[in-house]
């Protein structure tokens, strides 16, 4: 865990807990601590569809606005009132320095270096260089330009006293990788008190969530993993678990007033139509008091204004849940709930599990609240808590000097040496106390594939739960590692007991050891006591 602590500064950003990569911290500013992860709703202060004191009520406590519209509205009253009083509110503020406009338009009328005064002098808590921001589908040539541009302006605005303003360091390079790679290394080694992945909302917009994970982690495995990081543009319940379970801390969004215009209906699972809606299916403050047909009626402008606040409390409740799951240590578990909601989220874990090397490294070994794991389908066992298993299992585990291996396929009873079928098993065949010198005894697991008995009651071997639906959809992974284990261990025999494996499961199974020039035999059992005396017999006679 030495890269977690790796640019940490603890006046600045405390991690609490940690699950995956994801972590809950605390955020300190000039005006308050923010609890991480965290999202900035982002206020248009000229033409506000919620008053920022109304947005404060949902329970967002930062704030973001964009300087450089202040700037151009406001001048310098702004300046005079300072940024918390221009928007009514004494928590934290963060402000954007128009990238999104130079992304939109293609060119702002302000000096990068001015820009970031100008948010000094308004009294910004965080504040933000301004980028350039990698426009989809710009040639490769024209992004290395600008993510060089992004790196001189970053180096520039360090060297200004930023009273107290934390300052963000963007990352670009869009879905080149390379170059984000490239652009999060560099800013790596400038003092940025928080970073940035820049650039993924026309990616967002179309659904392009593997891509966001190729970008995200590109700049995770580059950048300090004591600081804080930001994901601009990301907005929705659908994908802000898995941005957390990369590392993200902190987003900004206008989603819940961009969507409410377009009369679209947040919910943790995807966007609804309002004019389309049967009912209300949410119980926040807005949905509680109408039902649909008065809710349809209102006003545009009033319905607007309520959506709006729904979509805040949708986002706000996405966040306490992901902030609970690190909590329960469950938050694969979230995220596999969020990938059977879309294709193109499942997509994007698929491509998020390819890192679990890294997620390894840096996920916890154990934790205060001991919970047991859920393997509900074949993309469960893409948890680092597998893969740490496996790896430990290769190039840790010392193996007794034993000829014959007894494959025992796992129960529900857990741990196995202490309950259960497999349990009095092993106690009636100890009692043939030469005959077990020659014998090693191992667990067939859908979830972890082999669990040597002697290693079944270290967390979480003995602590999860496990649908058949696993062992079917990893019947190949599981018989390769099968294989490998008898193969390295030098077995001369392997004896496999099961009671409900699928036929064509054992038998590849089989295939895989008879592969390895392992002599097997396999015995179905109905888990029953005499079924122990029956197994007993048999493999005393065939060894």
């Amino acid at each position: 865990m030495e890269r977690e602590k790796e640019g940490m500064n603890e006046d600045i950003f405390e991690i609490e807990e940690k699950d995956l990569l994801g972590r809950t911290g605390k955020l300190y500013t000039k005006h308050g601590t923010v609890n991480t992860p965290t999202l900035a709703p982002v206020i248009n202060p000229s033409k506000n569809v919620l008053e920022p004191t109304k947005i404060r009520e949902v329970g967002f406590n930062l704030l973001m606005t964009n300087a450089y519209i202040v700037r151009k509205s406001f001048g310098k009253l702004a300046l005079e009132l300072g940024v918390h009083k221009l928007l009514g509110v004494d928590s934290p503020v963060m402000t954007d320095s128009g990238a999104y406009q130079l992304l939109v338009y293609g060119s702002v009328e302000v000096d990068p270096l001015d820009i970031v005064k100008y948010q000094i002098s308004l009294g910004s808590d965080i504040g933000v260089i301004l980028d350039i921001p990698t426009k989809k589908d710009s040639k490769k040539e024209q992004v290395r330009k600008e993510v060089e541009e992004t790196i001189k302006r970053a180096e520039e605005a360090l060297k200004l006293d930023k009273k107290g303003m934390l300052l963000v360091g963007p990352v670009q390079g869009g879905t080149y990788v390379d170059l984000v790679a490239y652009a999060a290394s560099k800013l790596s080694k400038l003092d940025f008190e928080i970073y940035a992945v820049g650039g993924p909302v026309q990616i967002m917009e179309n659904y392009e969530f593997k891509d966001l994970v190729r970008m995200v982690m590109a700049a995770k495995l580059n950048l300090p993993l004591g600081k804080p990081l930001h994901l601009f543009g990301a907005g929705h319940p659908l994908i802000l678990p898995l941005a957390v379970a990369m590392g993200v801390d902190m987003f900004d969004s206008a989603s819940y007033a961009l969507y409410a215009k377009d009369l679209r209906y947040m919910t943790p699972y995807g966007t609804l139509r309002v004019r389309e809606m049967v009912d209300l299916p949410c119980n926040c403050p807005v949905c509680s008091s109408y039902d649909i047909e008065s809710f349809r009626e209102m006003p545009y402008q009033e319905l607007v204004e309520k959506l709006s606040q729904h979509n805040l409390y949708v986002l706000k409740a996405e966040l306490r849940s992901i902030r609970e799951a690190i909590h329960e240590g469950k938050l694969w578990e979230l995220l596999e709930i969020k990938a059977s909601t879309h294709p193109s989220v499942m997509e994007a874990l698929l491509e998020f599990r390819k890192y679990v090397k890294f997620v390894e490294k840096h996920h916890p070994v154990t934790r205060s609240k001991i919970t047991g794991l859920f393997f509900t389908s074949g993309i469960s066992r893409s948890r680092p808590e597998v893969y740490r298993h496996l790896y430990n299992l290769k190039e840790k585990y010392v193996i007794p000097r034993k000829k014959v291996l007894v494959l025992v396929q796992e129960t529900k009873q857990k741990p196995f040496s202490r309950y259960g079928w497999i349990a009095d098993f092993v106690e009636k065949l100890g009692a043939e106390e030469h005959f077990l010198e020659g014998i090693h005894i191992a667990i067939l697991s859908s979830a972890f594939s082999i669990i040597p008995l002697d290693l079944n009651g270290f967390y979480p071997l003995s602590q999860y739960e496990v649908s058949t639906r696993v062992m079917v959809d990893s019947r190949y992974e599981i018989a390769s590692d099968v294989e490998w284990y008898v193969k390295s261990m030098n077995y001369s025999k392997v004896f496999i007991i099961y009671h409900d494996l699928p036929k064509d499961v054992i038998e590849l199974i089989i295939t895989k050891v008879r592969r390895a020039g392992i002599e097997v035999f396999a015995f179905k059992v109905d888990l029953r006591p005499k079924d122990i005396d029956r197994m007993i017999m048999l493999i005393k006679e065939l060894t």
